[in-house]
């Protein structure tokens, strides 16, 4: 194969969820052009990947609001998806608005989810090549999986570790970031105490307790992370407990956060996006969930630990829990059992 193209358009954890599938390809096809196609949201996610060729942008919310407006954007982007005969198309976002892309792109192969796992009906016909992933497996799986049964693979395959690319300035932003006198001690940790969902997050008290418990533990410096003004405030008090040996940073660009990611010796973050790009690297991770199930979700290998809160109105899920959004108390994770949690992060380190 000469020329691929993924259709994966949003949300930006589902994207980083996509990535080892950019590195099984070219595994496979070394000289193979990959390209992108993705929300403006995500573009310069996927536009740091070392192996995507082309990214290209779509606005889909503001093209279906004024179709007219934008007419001139979508003209253009349609023709720079028709500029090349590609040899395969994976529609790895199986709803309407990508099977849109997908019908459009010029191909004779076209790939995408079955009829028991697409997760809008209407893709299907859009596709020429259908596969459903096997139940219960990791979302990363799960996008693979569709791949590599269209080769015809059986064979499990493990993602390297990559690093997006990020210009020579930000680098020199890590370097002065690792160079703080408060980072200096000989391990340095990450702190992603944020999620997109309250009932994803731990509570504060909870965590300064556990991480009080690391620290005494472990020879370690603190680096918090934010991206939003609520986790800023938030890694700000955490910034201040451990004032003598903790650092808050300002929000980088995922890119950068990324190759930051990989200068750590470890990750401790909720089921969320920052989790997700840690996962692209070679850095130990150690995650706590609680209305989503590690299992699914938590990046894959033994560097890659996580504590699963119980629900203590008793209710199971395959993914999310049906009432992430609405649970008053968000129990699973906001109120753990401190010497538990921290007992399984010990075990995590003897891995």
């Amino acid at each position: 194969m000469k020329n691929i193209l993924i259709v994966k358009t949003s949300a930006l954890g589902d994207i980083i969820h996509t990535f080892p599938i950019i590195s099984y390809l070219k595994s496979r096809f070394p000289f193979a052009q990959i390209d992108w196609v993705v929300e403006k949201q995500g573009a310069e996610l996927v536009q740091a990947h070392p192996f995507v060729t082309r990214t290209l942008r779509v606005n889909t919310k503001e093209w279906r609001r004024s179709p007219w407006k934008y007419r001139d954007e979508i003209k253009k982007f349609r023709h720079l998806l028709r500029v090349i005969d590609y040899d395969c198309v994976f529609d790895l976002q199986g709803n309407v608005k990508s099977a849109l892309v997908t019908t459009q792109a010029r191909s004779a192969c076209k790939v995408g989810f079955g009829w028991r796992s697409v997760p809008e009906w209407p893709n299907v016909f859009f596709t020429h090549h259908r596969y459903n992933p096997v139940h219960g497996n990791n979302i990363r799986d799960d996008y693979l999986a569709i791949v590599q049964a269209h080769f015809g693979d059986a064979e499990p395959y493990s993602p390297p570790g990559i690093l997006l690319e990020i210009p020579p300035a930000h680098v020199e932003q890590i370097h002065s970031i690792l160079a703080l006198p408060q980072l200096q001690k000989r391990n340095k940790v990450m702190v992603c105490p944020g999620s997109a969902w309250r009932n994803k997050q731990m509570s504060e008290a909870s965590l300064i307790r556990f991480l009080d418990n690391v620290k005494g533990h472990l020879d370690c410096s603190f680096l918090f992370v934010w991206g939003n003004m609520e986790e800023r405030d938030t890694a700000q008090r955490l910034t201040k407990h451990f004032h003598n040996d903790s650092q808050l940073i300002e929000r980088l660009p995922l890119s950068t956060l990324q190759n930051l990611m990989n200068k750590m010796d470890l990750v401790i973050a909720m089921d969320s996006l920052p989790l997700h790009l840690a996962g692209t690297t070679d850095t130990k991770t150690f995650s706590v969930f609680g209305s989503s199930l590690a299992a699914k979700y938590k990046p894959k290998g033994d560097k890659h630990q996580s504590y699963q809160g119980t629900c203590p109105y008793k209710r199971t899920f395959e993914k999310r829990c049906p009432i992430l959004r609405t649970c008053s108390t968000g129990a699973c994770i906001r109120d753990l059992n401190n010497n538990e949690l921290f007992s399984k992060f010990l075990s995590s380190l003897e891995i």
